[in-house]
C-alpha cells in the first residue's frame, strides 16, 4: 500500500466522519456546543484507550478478546486496594502492571505455542470474568464515601472542554503513533503482521513483538478499567461486556486489516470519533439502547463490506499495472 492509496483511504475515512458528524450537528443544536464536545470526548475515552491496545494486537495479526473481562477484573481490583486503604494513583498502577504483565504473558504463549489467539483469548476471556466474580464476592464493590473525594480531580475542566480522562487519551494515541512509527518494536509488529514467514527470513523475531503488543494491550484494558471504575466511584464484575464489539468496531472502521500489517493509529481515532458521533447522536435523539446496539452492529458490518471493496479494487489495480502493455 503506497503513500497515495494511505491518503486516499484516510481521506474517505475522514469525511465518511465528518458527514455523520454533521448529520447529527443539524439535527441538534447542542451537538457542536463546547458541553457537547466535552460530552463527547469523554464518552469516547474507555473505548479509545483500549482500541489502541487491541489495534496494536490486530497490526500484528492476532486478535486479544480478553480486553473486556481484563478490564473488569482490574477495576474491581483497583476499588478493593482502595478499600483496603490504599491511594488511588498507587492502586491503580499497580492494577495497570499486573494487567500489562498478564497481557504479556498471553503474548507469550500464543507466541511460543502458535495457538490461534483467537481461540486463547476467548478462553482467558471466560477464566477472566470467573476470576472477577471471585476477588468481587459476586458482588459490585464500592469506593467508600469519605474516600470519594480523591477522586475528583478525574471530573476537573481543562479549557472547559477536555478532562484529565479525556488527557490521557490523547496521551495515549500520540504515544500509540510514536511506538509504532518511531521504534524498533512498533516496526517489528507492522513486519510480522504483513507476513510472519517474510519476517522471519528477514530476522525478525516473532516472539517478542508478540508479547509487546499483547502487553500493551493488556496494559491499555487495565488502564481503561482503572480509569472508568476509579471515576464512577464503584465496580462490578460483570462489567465492561460490550466493551470488545466497540473496540473491534473503531478499529475497522479506522482501517486496521484484519489480516494485519495494515492501518495506523490515526486511523483508529478516526474509527472511534466516528463511532462515538454515531451513539453519542442516537443517545442525544433518545434512541434506545438497542437501536444503538443495532447501529454499531451496522456500522461493523459496513466497515468490514468497506475493506473487502478497498481490497478488490487495489488488487485489481495491481493487476492491470502489472498486464503488459500491447506494443
Amino acid at each position: 500500500m503506497n503513500r497515495c492509496d494511505i491518503v486516499t483511504d484516510l481521506g474517505m475515512r475522514i469525511a465518511f466522519m465528518a458527514a455523520v458528524y454533521g448529520v447529527f450537528a443539524i439535527m441538534l443544536p447542542s451537538y457542536s456546543t463546547v458541553s457537547g464536545v466535552a460530552a463527547l470526548l469523554d464518552g469516547a475515552v474507555l473505548i479509545g484507550v483500549v482500541a489502541v491496545g487491541v489495534g496494536i494486537t490486530m497490526l500484528a495479526g492476532e486478535f486479544d478478546l480478553s480486553v473486556g473481562s481484563l478490564a473488569a477484573v482490574v477495576g474491581v481490583l483497583t476499588v478493593n486496594m482502595i478499600i483496603a486503604g490504599m491511594n488511588v494513583v498507587p492502586a491503580v498502577l499497580i492494577a495497570i502492571l499486573a494487567a500489562a504483565i498478564f497481557g504479556g504473558l498471553q503474548g507469550l504463549v500464543i507466541a511460543v505455542t502458535g495457538i490461534n489467539s483467537l481461540a486463547f483469548t476467548i478462553g482467558t476471556l471466560i477464566c477472566l470474568r470467573g476470576f472477577a466474580l471471585i476477588i468481587s464476592n459476586q458482588n459490585s464493590v464500592i469506593i467508600p464515601v469519605p474516600r470519594l473525594g480523591e477522586t475528583d480531580f478525574l471530573a476537573a475542566r481543562i479549557l472547559r472542554v477536555l478532562s484529565p480522562m479525556s488527557v490521557t487519551m490523547f496521551s495515549i494515541f500520540a504515544l500509540g503513533f510514536l511506538f509504532l512509527n518511531y521504534t524498533v518494536w512498533g516496526r517489528e509488529i507492522y513486519a510480522i503482521g504483513g507476513g510472519r514467514a517474510e519476517a522471519r527470513a528477514a530476522g525478525v523475531s516473532t516472539i517478542k513483538p508478540l508479547v509487546i503488543a499483547f502487553a500493551v494491550s493488556g496494559a491499555l484494558a487495565g488502564l481503561g478499567g482503572a480509569l472508568s471504575s476509579v471515576h464512577l466511584g464503584s465496580a462490578t464484575p460483570l462489567g465492561f461486556d460490550t466493551l470488545l464489539l466497540s473496540v473491534v468496531t473503531a478499529c475497522l472502521m479506522g482501517g486496521v486489516a484484519l489480516e494485519g500489517g495494515r492501518g495506523s493509529v490515526f486511523g483508529i481515532f478516526i474509527g472511534l470519533l466516528t463511532l462515538r458521533f454515531l451513539v453519542g447522536g442516537a443517545a442525544s435523539l433518545g434512541a434506545p439502547y438497542w437501536l444503538q446496539s443495532l447501529a454499531i452492529g451496522a456500522l461493523l458490518i459496513l466497515a468490514i463490506v468497506m475493506q473487502m471493496l478497498i481490497n478488490i479494487i487495489r488488487r485489481h489495480s495491481s493487476d492491470t499495472r502489472a498486464r503488459p502493455q500491447p506494443a
